[in-house]
């Protein structure tokens, strides 16, 4: 039986790869949230508390457009409703443990830790809530100092399009879905999935298209024999 401290270790370890990779992210959300308007607290109090930069990068670009208020909470609640589906896909692999652990753990379940997570078990992985833990102590550090390097030369750095950074997001979550493309099944739910998203973007934009996506992959998944 693997001890806590090397399940932790083995979490921190298998994490950093795609915690790497968001390192633009971070440093990306760091200079538009500069060039928002925010401060650097105020940039760096997004990051750590509430830890999900799709709907950060959603906050800052309402933010930008001079869109305050109920608008953000709507449209982050609605892009981290897809949080539920991760806590009920995970949820059976833990059960008997501590509703204040599962709290904490639900906490820091983001984008990130769940693929992690997910393909650590689909891959025959032991439940392990110290894997978890080490895997999201790393990525949250990683996150967050990315996140105050960008707003720390956000004042000055201002031309992200021109070196491409803005596409930084969009090319981890490829990542995320290219390693877990496992059979023919997948595929046809992600081409399913990312046609309704397209859908959903030219009707309404970005927010209807993640709702649009995580719909139909679910409906798909619920309602097919196929895996």
């Amino acid at each position: 039986m693997h001890s806590t401290t090397a399940m932790y270790g083995k979490g921190m370890k298998d994490i950093m790869p795609v915690a790497a990779a968001g390192i633009v992210d971070g440093i990306v959300f760091g200079l538009l949230a500069r060039q928002a308007g925010l401060g650097i607290a105020e940039a760096m109090l997004l990051s750590l508390l509430v830890n999900a930069g799709s709907s950060q990068f959603a906050a800052v670009g309402l933010i930008s457009q001079g869109i305050v208020g109920w608008p953000i909470l709507v449209s982050t609640a609605l892009l981290n409703a897809r949080q539920l589906l991760y806590g009920l896909s995970l949820g059976p692999h833990f059960r008997g443990t501590p509703v204040w652990k599962l709290a904490l753990m639900g906490g820091t379940l983001n984008d990130e830790t769940y693929a992690l997570k997910a393909t650590y078990l689909e891959r025959g992985g032991r439940p392990s809530l110290a894997y978890y833990a080490g895997a999201s102590t790393a990525d949250y550090a990683v996150w967050n100092v990315s996140t105050l390097i960008g707003a720390w030369f956000g004042a000055t750095f201002t031309q992200t399009e021109a070196y491409g950074l803005d596409f930084a997001f969009i090319a981890t979550f490829l990542g995320f879905l290219a390693v877990n493309l496992l059979s023919s099944f997948h595929i046809k739910v992600a081409a399913c999935a990312a046609v309704t998203a397209c859908i959903g973007y030219a009707v309404a934009g970005s927010t209807a298209a993640v709702i649009a996506g995580t719909l139909t992959a679910v409906v798909i998944g619920a309602v097919s024999d196929e895996r």
